[in-house]
């Protein structure tokens, strides 16, 4: 009889057991702020949740308890990379309306674009037919209105050094005018302008002949 109320006594101890449940999750994989992403494998706990679609999203359901933490890893595409910490999931009890299943907790998770493109737009005025330099390299030449533009991939924080080289055309001024850009953390579009003086070059003195008049 001793040994059965002691039973009773520690079942009691013991408290509530929690049950678990399913709570649905969407995580939606972005490349940048609304731009969303596909291809990008999501675990939970190290559990395959999913691939997000066409739309970025991975739609699945985790089995928990009210209180309990969850590690969310995901692995980006090629061409992307992830935050280094993983993020980290509470789940917490939601009782859905009259009986209704609550929505599914929406996760936003990032891939970032490991290189940017930045585009170049060269104005030149009165200077048609100019090679332009990035970082030391042709890349360009202005066309007959001095227009050029290029564009190129980097990582973001990459320095570009862009010159229109005007060694071959002396008469413009300023000589070899420079513009330093930055590359930041999201597609770029760098605009150069620049107005050129046409210095007249000196006229060439030109050796008249002596003119012989005749006397008679």
């Amino acid at each position: 009889m001793l040994s059965v109320v002691s039973a009773l006594v520690l079942a009691s101890c013991k408290g509530p057991v929690r049950s678990t449940r399913l709570v649905a999750v969407s995580f939606v994989v972005e490349s940048d702020p609304g731009v969303r992403l596909p291809r990008a494998r999501v675990t939970v706990d190290g559990d395959p949740a999913g691939e997000s679609d066409s739309n970025g999203i991975v739609q699945t359901k985790i089995r928990g308890v009210p209180g309990q933490r969850l590690m969310i890893q995901h692995q980006c595409p090629a061409g992307h990379a992830a935050p280094s910490e993983p993020k980290v999931l509470r789940l917490r009890r939601f009782e859905g309306l009259d009986g209704f299943e609550p929505p599914p907790m929406e996760i936003t998770l990032r891939c970032v674009p490991t290189e940017r493109i930045a585009a170049f737009v060269i104005k030149a005025e009165k200077g048609p037919d100019l090679p332009v330099l990035l970082n030391g390299e042709s890349v360009a030449r202005t066309n007959g209105l001095g227009v050029a533009h290029f564009s190129t991939r980097n990582a973001a924080g990459t320095d570009f050094k862009v010159v229109l080289d005007t060694r071959d055309h002396p008469h413009l001024l300023p000589q070899l005018p420079t513009r330093l850009f930055t590359l930041t953390d999201a597609e770029e579009i760098f605009v150069f302008e620049q107005s050129f003086e046409v210095r007249n070059e000196p006229r060439r003195r030109t050796h008249r002949r002596p003119r012989i008049t005749k006397i008679e």
